[in-house]
């Protein structure tokens, strides 16, 4: 991947001006209504604009910054600088027109580093269960009375917002590495919560992905990372003067030892499932007893993200533990994160973000746990026809268990058609795999919803749609179950 040029000091002169007027390019995507949020809440005049008007959109309106449903130079009038997202295409309107007036023109992955400095930031890092992890991270730091800011890629319950500002030191954000400028935070605590090779569109090796988080570990002050996972494992032993790990492995193995008495390893003694959560008992290296708490969500992967979020809150900002763990029960996860709803002939419908195979797999584990023995139909919409290409012998065994699969056509993301990397290219993968499911290939992605309602055969059927495009645009209009 080419280095993205960054020097933080034009960002840091706008950010010191707070009469210095924003054009949000993008404001509907949620890393930039959050990044839009923030800068309105201390003090910028911020407008912004979205060819795809969206919940979050009307969120930002609400909170008294204006969305353009559209693209068009003329926003550019009212504005002293812009800021824009690496979604935007480069040949966009007014991305050209700032260009040629000179507008002063900023991506938000070297905005919100800029930002960040101002705070004792806590950025959670990692292929997969970032947001999770983050959003239990704030909701832990509220709970302890910090009152926290924070800027996270989700919409967290209640008020279904990707960010906030509060009037404590602490700025949580969701750290994203795919278009590297993981590499240009340099956080007060960092979390890794796992490195699998992803984004190899940007990154030229799987190494050259690594090399961007050492980059942000080597940055941060302190770094909490899984000792579950190789590849954070392997970055903790670079860094062990500053290294907390967490394990949700017992009895312990290599890693849950401290990687051969590398770092202090917050270690998880016991775990209860139930289709409630998870009740559980961990031992902390600066407690002297363990502890014990509940954790309302499936899936072993969410006791790993808890475990980070403690770990951080207990063993490098010396929160005590008990508010924590009495604060758990309450924690929600963000939308589209296992979202529940209900459909009119009153099967359960569950939306998942997975678009990896490692997150299918474990989103279909959660459901598992909590609905064990139901059976499961699925819409799968993989996301870009690179991330397709990439990872098409993995997908059929991430469905192993699932009773039939609806593929829709892939959601490009600006991706160009790339051979290998379609919906029908993944066909003889599940067809070569005695395990996997049967496949139905959509033509679309509206068709693909009533092809799935199909195969359900019992009313305790489930049906899950899954994937990080505008596969949530089947989704019914009935609420969203509170479960």
């Amino acid at each position: 991947m080419a280095t993205v040029p960054y020097d933080p000091a034009p960002v840091l002169r706008l950010l010191a001006d707070a009469s210095t007027r924003v054009h949000a390019i993008g404001a509907g995507g949620i890393g930039m209504a959050g990044l839009a949020y923030l800068l309105h809440a201390l003090g910028h005049p911020v407008s912004g604009c979205d060819s795809h008007p969206s919940r979050t959109s009307d969120w930002l309106a609400r909170h008294g910054i204006p969305v353009a449903p559209a693209h068009a130079p003329g926003h550019l009038a009212a504005a002293d600088w812009a800021i824009y997202s690496p979604a935007c295409p480069p040949d966009l309107p007014e991305l050209v027109a700032a260009r040629a007036c000179g507008i002063p023109l900023h991506r938000r992955g070297h905005v919100l580093p800029a930002l960040a400095t101002r705070y004792a930031t806590l950025a959670v890092a990692g292929t997969h269960g970032k947001t999770t992890t983050s959003a239990l991270l704030a909701h832990l730091l509220l709970a302890a009375g910090l009152d926290p800011s924070y800027c996270i890629g989700g919409e967290l319950p209640p008020a279904l917002s990707p960010a906030r500002h509060g009037t404590g030191p602490h700025l949580v954000i969701e750290a994203d590495e795919s278009d590297g400028t993981l590499a240009f935070y340099a956080p007060y605590a960092a979390v890794v919560t796992n490195i699998e090779p992803d984004h190899l569109d940007n990154f030229a090796t799987p190494e050259a992905l690594y090399d961007c988080f050492r980059t942000f570990a080597a940055a941060a002050r302190h770094l909490i990372a899984s000792a579950d996972d190789p590849a954070a494992l392997r970055l903790s032993r670079e860094f062990p003067q500053k290294t907390v790990l967490f394990t949700t492995q017992y009895p312990p193995g290599e890693g849950a030892q401290g990687g051969g008495g590398v770092a202090p390893t917050a270690q998880l003694l016991a775990a209860v499932p139930s289709p409630e959560g998870w009740h559980f008992r961990v031992a902390f290296p600066s407690l002297p007893t363990p502890v014990e708490g509940f954790l309302p969500l499936p899936g072993r992967h969410n006791l790993a993200n808890a475990l980070a979020a403690l770990t951080l809150c207990i063993e490098i900002l010396r929160l005590p533990a008990a508010p924590l763990l009495d604060a758990l029960p309450a924690f929600r996860l963000p939308m589209r994160r296992l979202e529940q709803h209900r459909l009119p002939d009153g099967h359960l419908l569950v939306a998942d973000y997975a678009h990896h195979p490692t997150e299918i797999r474990a989103c279909i584990d959660a459901l598992r746990q909590l609905y064990p023995g139901r059976r499961l139909v699925a819409i799968f919409q993989p996301h870009r026809y690179t991330r397709t290409r990439q990872f098409a012998a993995d997908f059929p065994a991430a469905f192993h268990g699932v009773a039939h699969l609806v593929l829709a056509p892939v959601y490009a993301a600006f991706d160009p058609p790339l051979a290998g990397g379609t919906s029908a290219d993944l066909l003889p993968r599940f067809a070569a795999d005695p395990d996997a499911p049967p496949v139905t290939l959509s033509p679309d992605l509206p068709a693909s919803l009533p092809l799935a309602l199909s195969r359900l055969e019992s009313p305790t059927d489930l049906l899950l749609l899954i994937g990080a495009g505008d596969i949530i645009s089947l989704l019914p209009p009935s609420p969203q179950l509170d479960v």
